[in-house]
């Protein structure tokens, strides 16, 4: 029979401390919860643990298998980073490369020979897919605790205590790889610069760590709420007054294409095209697609049609599912094209309503539940989630990175009144999931 006892008390008071500073950077002192008993290893735990317990014999078997695979582009690019993280020298890599040309596969191989030899090194990226991407990844935001309202500090710093595992990884570590730099507002490198620079009591550039930078410009600058082009533009890492001092690499070989039949070259091509802003722009200000390039339809039924075909009979095979995905620019459609999918799935449907009374019963009055319920803040799912088995429903919050990221998508597999069953499509994590509906 089993036996409780103070030691695993404190063993899983332990483990909610790590999960919560993981989250939310509180402890469970902070969240008027009891906190757990610490030795004197504690005191990196669990950043600076996490760093420094990767498998050797893994890491070498991995770059002894993937190193020869490199191209010339990426052979290149590997050594100048090497070589500026042997020279410890620091500064910041700006690595260049457009979608297809192998750049997760040369940072995740730049990650393990690094880490082969015992050396800390940082993986983060400004989204949590692209976290899920890379060896230890995670989330710029969770990793270097940035300022959520960053752009409207003037001298934004990172929420780092100098004490914390955190800062003892920032200091030791070789190589800070950021990917999907380019959605990063330009603040951000700068409140890494001045925060790393006060870490290591270093007034160089970036305290004398190196950066390697990811991204390729073409694709999605920073979004700034209720702004024009020019403040996204004036936002982004180019204008920042770091930029001179960056050093640049390209990957440019499309890899993609050699796996794929000719139509993956045009592809290619066309997407250089239009981030290169080399294509006709028409009057409207809209850029006209041919038709070897896109299918055109009529009707939202026609696209759901096209890309779900068959989908009462299909929505079961997960690999089928895995390979399919409708993006849409507002909620609105998003919610519409939902609607008409979820009504083609067979099966009973199954609502669950967001949690819609206020902490303080004197407060009532001011929100009354009617207003409660007409909300639709962003990154929160509606009040009236109705779900179906074989939904895919999306994650919008970085519950168990990497394994739990913002954006990991899944598939619904059960539905309880308490609990949401669902199993894992993208990411690394795999297997089932259980979500209590009112924090979905």
């Amino acid at each position: 029979m089993f036996t409780f006892n103070s030691d695993i008390f404190n063993k899983t008071l332990i483990i909610l401390e790590e999960k919560s500073i993981t989250m939310v950077n509180k402890t469970l002192v902070e969240l008027d919860l009891f906190a757990p008993v610490q030795d004197q290893q504690g005191v990196f735990y669990p950043d600076y643990i996490r760093e420094t317990s990767y498998n050797v014999l893994d890491l070498e078997a991995y770059i002894a298998d993937k190193k020869p695979l490199l191209n010339e582009d990426q052979k290149f690019a590997y050594e100048t980073i090497m070589d500026q993280v042997d020279k410890q020298e620091g500064g910041i890599i700006f690595l260049d490369a457009a979608g297809g040309t192998g750049k997760t596969f040369l940072i995740n191989l730049v990650l393990a020979e690094i880490r082969v030899h015992g050396e800390i090194v940082l993986a983060v990226a400004s989204s949590g897919i692209a976290a899920t991407l890379m060896e230890g990844g995670r989330t710029a935001h969770s990793a270097l605790k940035l300022p959520l309202n960053i752009s409207r500090q003037e001298n934004p710093t990172c929420h780092i205590n100098k004490t914390s595992g955190q800062a003892q990884v920032l200091i030791e570590c070789k190589l800070i790889v950021w990917d999907e730099c380019t959605m990063a507002h330009k603040k951000s490198l700068e409140a890494l610069n001045a925060t790393l620079q006060d870490l290591r009591g270093n007034c160089s550039l970036m305290g004398g760590a190196l950066v390697l930078l990811c991204g390729d410009f073409r694709q999605t600058l920073p979004v700034i709420p209720k702004s024009t082009p020019a403040d996204e533009i004036y936002a982004c890492l180019k204008h920042s007054v770091l930029w001179n001092h960056v050093q640049e690499i390209s990957l440019k070989q499309n890899m993609r294409i050699l796996l794929r039949d000719g139509n993956a070259q045009n592809f290619a091509n066309k997407l250089l095209e239009i981030g290169e802003d080399r294509l006709v722009i028409e009057a409207s200000g809209m850029i006209k697609l041919s038709s070897d390039l896109c299918v055109s339809v009529k009707t939202v039924c026609d696209m759901i049609q096209a890309v779900y075909p068959n989908v009462n009979q299909n929505y079961k095979n997960l690999e089928w599912l895995r390979e399919r995905a409708i993006l849409a620019p507002k909620n609105d459609n998003v919610n519409e094209i939902n609607k008409e999918i979820l009504a083609m799935l067979p099966g009973d449907v199954i609502e669950y309503k967001s949690v819609d009374t206020v902490v303080d019963a004197d407060e009532a009055v001011n929100y009354p539940t009617e207003f409660l319920n007409s909300l639709d803040p962003a990154g929160l799912p509606q009040h009236r989630l109705i779900l179906k088995v074989g939904s895919p429903i999306i994650l919008l919050r970085n519950l168990d990175p990497p394994k739990l990221c913002n954006g990991t998508r899944l598939c619904v597999t059960k539905l309880m009144k308490n609990i949401i069953q669902a199993v894992i499509l993208t990411g690394k994590g795999k297997g089932e999931i259980n979500f209590i509906p009112r924090i979905l």
